[in-house]
């Protein structure tokens, strides 16, 4: 949502008014410790469609519940997260790191895989 700025001057006998838009504050992004979140939209906006506690195994992201919809990660899990681009865990893959700045993706249309996630493992191997 964006806000709506108003200005109003007067000179010389004539009212202006300015309007501008500004885009709204970033939100913070919130990813709970030994969690990982994916979210639909970049920058950890939009649906939060993943909150999966760091529990090794294979999952799949639901239907119209954030399949192929996933922008934004952040891997709190201490554990390495590889994204499937197709149910069942095949298809094109793109790993997130286990910490640091590596373990986020903010935009992953950045990595060229923007919407494109089906299914993820979390590992406590590899990447």
């Amino acid at each position: 949502m964006r806000r709506l700025h108003k200005a109003l001057a007067v000179t010389g006998g004539l009212t202006v008014l300015a309007l501008g838009l500004s885009a709204p504050p970033a939100q913070a992004a919130s990813c709970r410790s030994g969690y990982v979140c994916m979210w639909e939209d970049p920058n950890y906006s939009g649906s939060l469609y993943v909150e999966q506690p760091n529990q090794n195994g294979r999952y799949e992201i639901d239907g119209f519940n954030g399949d192929n919809e996933i922008s934004s990660v952040i891997n709190n899990t201490g554990k390495c997260i590889v994204l499937h681009a197709n149910d069942g865990w095949t298809g094109r893959t793109h790993s997130i790191q286990k910490s640091g700045s590596a373990s986020q993706r903010p935009n992953l249309q950045l990595n060229g895989y923007d919407n494109e996630a089906e299914s993820y493992g979390i590992h406590n191997t590899g990447c």
